[in-house]
């Protein structure tokens, strides 16, 4: 009979990472706000090599609910990236291609067609071309000063802060830092975003599954239930007839448990989505076989050690850490 190997009781089934960027290090952002975003095609090497050595299943989001229902096996991951960056195709898909693992990559509508702002690179874009950052907005005057790193990653963060506030007046904010800073603000979006070719180039791999990522890269709880409708279930549609493909898959934009909560949760359910990922960190258990439209998921951070933070996460331990940290607020 073969033995059973003891895990901690958090550590579950198995887990969703989710990443954005592969690129190499000379092309990695400056500021670790952006920089958490971007792992290099070494590092994603060490992530595959790992689990394949530790004997991990590595398993396409199509079989994400099934592995949780009627769990067997080893512990599984699969591996999902978001946005739709154009490195995806570069750098992620060969990699995968020569270990023969399953990944799902999650497409932006606005980003593919070249028509929204990938507006945390904007961003970053807007505070180093000026020393000092001025601008107006709703009657109130937003002032940074950019000299230094520290200075600059500030104001992408307070920046940031007021653009995730806003719903659809964001992009109304966006070019007024673009008239201010003198960037264009979709100038990071033709860099970097894979278009409507390069999204069907990767999706003809049958390796790759794509997943939806909505209309705009709203944060859903900024938007009314109208609104959501057009991020989420037109952009579904759309996004089927570019690929040809029948979408089973979201992941919301912002996936936080301040970004999507109960309304967004049912509104997204009415798209007719097989599984829905927040970026709520936690191994998944057969109890999530229930909640689909809310799995969570683990980001490594490009600011740490990939492997390192892979190895956290398949142990339990970024979970139960994660844990005990909401509990202690909590009790606070």
């Amino acid at each position: 009979m073969a033995s059973t190997v003891m895990r901690p009781f958090w550590s579950g089934l198995g887990c969703i990472v989710v990443l954005h960027r592969v690129l190499p290090e000379a092309g990695h952002s400056t500021l670790p706000a952006n920089r958490a975003l971007e792992i290099t095609p070494e590092e994603l090497r060490a992530l595959l090599v790992w689990v394949r050595e530790r004997g991990m299943d590595t398993i396409s989001l199509d079989a994400v609910p099934d592995r949780l229902k009627a769990p067997c096996g080893p512990r599984f991951v699969a591996f999902t990236f978001d946005d739709g960056y154009r490195d995806n195709l570069q750098y992620a898909l060969p990699l995968f291609r020569e270990f023969q693992m399953p990944f799902a990559v999650n497409v932006n509508n606005g980003f593919a067609s070249g028509s929204q702002s990938i507006w945390w690179y904007f961003l970053e874009a807007a505070v180093a071309a000026k020393a000092q950052l001025r601008f107006s907005w709703e009657g109130r005057v937003h002032e940074f000063v950019c000299h230094s790193d520290p200075e600059k990653n500030q104001a992408v963060e307070r920046l940031s802060e007021l653009v995730r506030s806003l719903g659809t007046s964001r992009n109304m904010l966006l070019q007024c830092i673009a008239e201010a800073a003198g960037v264009d603000p979709l100038a990071s979006t033709r860099q970097m975003a894979m278009n409507w070719m390069e999204v069907g180039e990767l999706a003809a791999d049958p390796l790759v599954t794509i997943g939806a990522h909505g209309a705009c890269h709203h944060s859903l709880n900024r938007l009314t239930e109208d609104e959501i409708e057009v991020e989420v279930i037109a952009a579904k549609r759309d996004l089927e007839t570019r690929t040809g493909r029948e979408l089973r898959h979201f992941a919301y934009p912002f996936g936080g448990s301040n970004a999507a909560e109960e309304r967004e949760f049912e509104i997204v359910r009415r798209a007719g989505f097989t599984t829905m990922l927040t970026t709520r960190p936690a191994n998944l258990f057969p109890r999530n076989a229930k909640r689909l439209d809310r799995l969570p998921r683990f980001g490594i951070s490009g600011n740490y050690s990939a492997v390192r933070s892979l190895v956290m996460i398949e142990s339990g331990l970024s979970s139960f850490l994660q844990e005990r940290s909401e509990k202690n607020r909590g009790a606070r």
